[in-house]
């Protein structure tokens, strides 16, 4: 019979952590791995530059000393190692660190909002960065507005002043999400890309006072479906403020609610899923790789960042599991270990395998001193050539198949999906009235059967 307490503080284990077949409990597995992160070997491990590894632990500390959960610090910590790993490669020294880099290094993770508050007022707390300067951005917003014509270019700047009057409101009361300057920027060259729509599509507007909805519809019509929806916000955004400093007299643009657009991607269907287990199956012992990397995505709806940055410390045999930093360990099947260990000797044949910490390696000549991740192509080369389908197609359906009979609850839970995208596979409520309504009708053929 398998214990039923933690093995550390001896507390109950809930219903999800006995289902995992865990051996600790949530908290002394955070616990754990926030007083690991803070020793010299981990930093040594992870960091060649001794001032992103001392700005690394002054970032823990500095959530310890906050009060902050061992499992949040342990969820931020995690983000926050991959974007000062991205400073060690494009910055030569912490006073290079500027709000547009650290924006950017965030916007390349995958669920990065709530980290980046934190990480922010950390900088600004350690002298690094200032929200209220930001030259180079504030400079080339200077610099696109001068090139308005000055009939549109008045509500464009009360735009922008007012959006920077709200970004210091949210700095000042300590907003976890404070407004970006690239988020204005973005938004002042969609508007200014509009004003040079209408100067060569529409002549005979003049001023923003004579923009008529049939103008801007026709605007929108020359962008894709799913940007559209984002700048017909932005406009309605727009004209709002002009009505309300009388700059127009009419709002040109209905405000309706969004629409849901249909998916890119289509998950595969049932024969399409058939075959891809199959193949999965017939090609454990030759194509090793190919078949580990395609199940990571198929069964357990991996993303390509997930899998290139699995290390060899990361994988547990004993325990049949790959730990994640970020999202709920994965627990491989009999068949998946059989792959793993096949790959094992073909890694053991690598050129300086004894340097690499990846788990996955590259065969390229140009990798063999570099000590560094795969890329997200080399993923999809290897998962398409086995199965004809991308690794997204995967993971979609691995989604929508685990949804559909689950509920998207259980993407929280157990993938570690956002509950934003959780969402996009079926609706929350939906599912627990569903749910409740099964129970209901259970219920009542109980007792009608007494």
């Amino acid at each position: 019979m398998n214990n039923l307490n933690c093995r550390s503080c001896e507390r109950k284990l809930n219903k999800s952590e006995v289902n995992k077949r865990a051996t600790f409990c949530h908290y002394c597995f955070s616990k754990a791995r926030v007083e690991r992160i803070q020793t010299e070997v981990f930093l040594k491990e992870n960091f060649k530059k001794k001032w992103c590894a001392d700005l690394f632990k002054d970032y823990v500390q500095y959530l310890t000393e906050l009060q902050i959960g061992v499992d949040t610090i342990r969820k931020n910590s995690s983000k926050v190692l991959k974007v000062l790993l991205m400073a060690e490669s494009d910055l030569l020294r912490p006073s290079d660190i500027t709000e547009t880099w650290v924006v950017t290094a965030l916007e390349k993770l995958p669920n990065s909002k709530g980290v980046k508050s934190s990480l922010f007022q950390f900088l600004v707390r350690e002298r690094l960065l200032s929200f209220d300067e930001d030259d180079g951005v504030i400079t080339g917003i200077s610099r696109q507005l001068e090139l308005v014509s000055k009939e549109f270019k008045r509500l464009l700047e009360i735009y922008f002043n007012e959006r920077m009057e709200l970004r210091k409101r949210q700095v000042k009361f300590n907003a976890r999400n404070p407004l970006s300057l690239l988020t204005i920027k973005t938004d002042l060259e969609v508007f200014i890309r509009l004003v040079k729509w209408f100067q060569t599509n529409s002549k005979h507007i003049e001023s923003w006072d004579t923009v008529q909805q049939e103008d801007i519809h026709e605007f929108l019509l020359t962008l894709t479906p799913k940007h559209r929806e984002i700048v017909r916000k932005d406009l309605l955004v727009l004209f709002k403020l002009a009505k309300r400093k009388r700059i127009i007299t009419h709002i040109p643009i209905l405000d309706i609610k969004s629409r849901d657009l249909p998916p890119t991607i289509e998950p595969l269907c049932f024969e399409e899923q058939v075959r891809v287990a199959k193949v999965i199956k017939h090609n454990l012992h030759e194509k090793p790789l190919k078949s580990f990397l395609t199940s990571l995505c198929f069964y357990h709806g991996l993303s390509s960042s997930h899998i290139r940055n699995i290390k060899t410390t990361d994988l547990k045999l004993d325990q049949k599991t790959i730990y994640f930093s970020e999202r709920p360990p994965v627990y491989l099947s009999d068949d998946e270990m059989i792959m793993v260990n096949e790959y094992a000797r073909i890694r053991a044949n690598t050129r300086n395998v004894e340097s690499k910490s990846y788990l996955i390696l590259s065969s390229s000549a140009s990798e063999v001193y570099q000590d560094r991740p795969i890329n997200n192509r080399f993923i999809a080369t290897k998962v398409k050539e086995l199965t004809g389908f991308t690794p997204k197609s995967l993971r979609i359906t691995c989604f929508n198949t685990i949804a559909s009979h689950f509920g998207p609850q259980l993407l929280v839970e157990g993938f570690g999906v956002s509950l934003t995208q959780a969402s996009r596979y079926g609706k929350l409520e939906d599912y627990l009235i569903d749910e409740q309504i099964q129970t209901q009708r259970e219920y009542v053929s109980h007792y009608s059967d007494d």
